[in-house]
Formats: structure tokens, C-alpha cells, sequence
């Protein structure tokens, strides 16, 4: 089983429904556990149903709902009505169909929009304790740049002081289906420093241009902003004084 193969298996799968003896899901996880990737993919994809499911659990059907159903099986009762012409029943039906499409392909596209959380969660995931696997291992920013170029992953101009930084390497990697870029980086002291670069239109809620939004997160100090189509986040162990002096 491949990695595609996996996310089609695992997909097919909530949170509520995976206590199954079905090989095939067996297999996805068992490649989950050896795929750092298909890891921090899988893991953002269950939070996101975790959130639908608690959002479909808030509906509350209304009050009347038993004494309508009931009224419904009285229909054949009432008169026959009027004759209701074919293409106007047509056109009817045409109309309905397209307005559940239209929502329907709204609900979708936002879906494959990655929210902030599902960002956070999935590259500070494959970070790990600080080793990601990286695509290529370089202290050369050209060369750095130019496999990520080769690679088709998002570029950007690197931020503020990070020029200044001799580079370890650098992986492309995917989230819900969006390539990511990550460029890791040697701070003074060998600590590590982590820069993602994704295209804005991929984030459901791309922070702000104006400047960095700092947070915590799981241990891990992160600072995110915007500039033009792409949308970049540092990441460090080494503490939020150390990106604010990048910055």
C-alpha cells in the first residue's frame, strides 16, 4: 500500500468508527506510524472531523418535528390538486439542484482550505523533537532555493536577519493537500529554527501582513505573517526573544 492508497482508506474512516479488523485500514495505520508525513496529515484530518461532528451535535431538531411527520402521512387525503406541468416541475427541480451544488461546492472548497490549527498541528508535528526528515541537506541558500524551485514547492524572500543563517536543509511537504515548504536553519549556539512557506490562498485564514503574530504552541514558539501571495511561519525551541531579534 502506497501513501495514496492510505489517505483514500483513511479518509473513508471518523473518529467514532475506527475500531475495525478491516486489513486495509489496518495496513493504513501500520504506514501511518512509519511515515512522518502521512502522520501529521492523518492527525489534521481527524481533528477537523472531531470539529464537524461536534458542530453537527449542537443541532437540535425543532419541537414540532413528530407532530409534522405525522401530518405528512395525512397528505392522500387532501383533494387532488391541479395538473402541475411537466417542464415547470423540471425547471423546479433544475433550480433546487443547483443551489444544493453551489452549497455544496462552497462547503467543499472551504473544507480543503487548511485552517490555522491544522497548520500549527501538522508542520510542528513534523518537526518532531526537533529532526525533521529533510529532501536535501545544504549550507548553500542557492542551492537550497533551487531544489525547493525544482520541486515545485512555495518560495519566498527569507525574512528579515534569516539571510544571515547558514541553512541545514530543506522538504517539501504536504498538509490537506497543499505544498508546504520548510527551510531549516543553525542559530548561533546549534540551536535549530524552522521557516514554513505556503501560498496564502491555501489558508483559510492567512495571518495578517501588517506583522508577526507571535504564539505558543505545544512548546514550540512561532511567529506568523503574510506578505503578498504567500504566507510564511517561523518556528524554534530556542524561545520568542530569538525570533523577535530575527524579525
Amino acid at each position: 500500500m502506497d501513501k495514496q492508497e492510505a489517505r483514500l482508506v483513511l479518509q473513508a474512516h471518523r473518529p467514532n468508527d475506527l475500531d475495525t479488523t478491516e486489513p486495509a485500514f489496518a495496513a493504513a495505520l501500520a504506514l501511518v506510524e512509519t511515515d512522518r508525513e502521512l502522520k501529521a496529515w492523518w492527525e489534521a484530518q481527524q481533528a477537523f472531523d472531531r470539529k464537524v461532528a461536534a458542530k453537527i451535535e449542537e443541532i437540535e431538531p425543532p419541537d414540532d418535528l413528530r407532530a409534522a411527520i405525522l401530518a405528512g402521512s395525512k397528505l392522500h387525503r387532501l383533494p387532488p390538486q391541479p395538473f402541475f406541468p411537466l417542464w415547470l416541475a423540471a425547471a423546479a427541480a433544475i433550480a433546487i439542484l443547483c443551489a444544493v451544488g453551489i452549497s455544496f461546492h462552497a462547503e467543499r472548497a472551504a473544507a480543503r482550505h487548511i485552517s490555522t490549527d491544522n497548520f500549527h498541528n501538522a508542520t510542528l508535528a513534523f518537526l518532531g523533537n526537533d529532526t525533521p526528515v529533510l529532501g536535501m541537506t545544504s549550507s548553500d541558500h542557492d542551492k537550497v532555493m533551487a531544489w525547493l524551485k525544482d520541486h515545485k514547492s512555495p518560495m519566498g524572500d527569507l525574512p528579515g536577519k534569516m539571510s544571515d543563517l547558514p541553512s541545514v536543509g530543506c522538504q517539501k511537504i504536504d498538509v490537506q493537500g497543499h505544498s508546504v515548504s520548510l527551510i531549516c536553519f543553525t542559530l548561533a549556539g546549534g540551536r535549530l529554527i524552522h521557516l514554513f512557506v505556503v501560498r496564502s490562498n491555501d489558508l483559510a485564514d492567512p495571518p495578517a501582513e501588517a506583522s508577526p503574530q507571535f504564539q505558543e504552541v505545544n512548546g514550540w514558539s512561532t511567529a506568523s505573517w503574510s506578505d503578498g501571495p504567500m504566507s510564511y511561519m517561523l518556528a524554534t525551541q530556542a524561545g520568542e526573544d530569538v525570533l523577535r531579534q530575527l524579525l
